[in-house]
């Protein structure tokens, strides 16, 4: 459910963004998501279809970008990939400092 009020805040970005540049029509929106946000892309494009209706973003594409979540480990200095839960380094198993991974943004709006 917690992917109903991202894609809401969403697009009211979206539209407030097309409304003040004069926009027509949405024809794409680009949105980055972390691994580590949170956000489960297919729930997100379900409510976005459901949103969209109704709107100049009713024939929109969502492209959803997803960033993996990464770290760092400052005692054997490896990066690497981790998942929601992983917080000790797979190389030395010090704890891990987060470096990326909570993104949650639109990148890019296609209008016309």
């Amino acid at each position: 459910m917690h992917e109903l009020s991202v894609a809401q805040s969403m697009m009211s970005v979206v539209l407030e963004n097309a409304v003040a540049n004069n926009a027509q029509k949405i024809n794409r929106i680009e949105l980055v998501v972390g691994g580590l946000s949170g956000v489960a892309p297919d729930s997100l494009l379900f409510y976005f279809h459901a949103l969209r209706e109704g709107t100049i973003a009713k024939d929109a594409e969502l492209v959803v970008t997803q960033v993996p979540a990464t770290a760092h480990c400052v005692t054997c200095n490896a990066d690497s990939s981790v998942g929601q839960y992983d917080f000790f380094c797979p190389v030395c198993n010090s704890p891990l400092t987060p470096r990326g991974g909570d993104e949650l943004f639109v990148k890019d709006i296609e209008i016309e």
